[in-house]
């Protein structure tokens, strides 16, 4: 067997947690995200894009569970540190900056949730163009952060 702490062994259970989190199968998901994020952290320290990739996985999924107040607390930990070590611009940072939009969406937090996701939408058009896949996303949450606040 390759490891747990194998490159191939994390990035196939950081695959297997993302199809739990499109299932809706969060706490299953939780459960693989928090494994592959403290095996990356002593493989490759806390601030590794890969270690961010997983504890911003894990985020997402406390959130599906309906703990927003963390998922939020994480999400603004994982987004400060991926900005600080990829830039606010790249792609996974974009990603953090939409799930922690969602995060303060679904606490209740519309007014901030807004206002971060125009910020994601405004960094993706700078980066990715205004008709990448990924904008298309950030704008369509955006609508829907809108749509709420009504």
């Amino acid at each position: 067997t390759l490891g747990e702490d194998h490159p191939a062994t994390l990035s196939t259970l950081n695959s297997v947690a993302c199809a739990l989190i499109r299932q809706e199968r969060y706490s299953q998901a939780e459960v693989l995200f928090r494994n592959c994020w403290e095996v990356q952290k002593k493989a490759f320290g806390e601030d590794h894009p890969r270690t961010l990739n997983a504890l911003n996985g894990m985020a997402v999924a406390v959130d599906g569970q309906g703990n927003h107040d963390k998922a939020v607390e994480l999400l603004q930990g994982c987004w400060e540190d991926m900005k600080k070590k990829l830039g606010e611009e790249h792609p996974h940072s974009l990603e953090c900056l939409y799930d922690l939009a969602n995060a303060l969406k679904n606490q209740g937090n519309h007014s901030k949730a807004e206002k971060l996701q125009r910020d994601c939408c405004e960094l993706s058009e700078k980066t990715l163009g205004i008709n990448h896949l990924q904008t298309l996303k950030y704008k369509k949450n955006l609508d829907s952060i809108i749509t709420n606040m009504k």
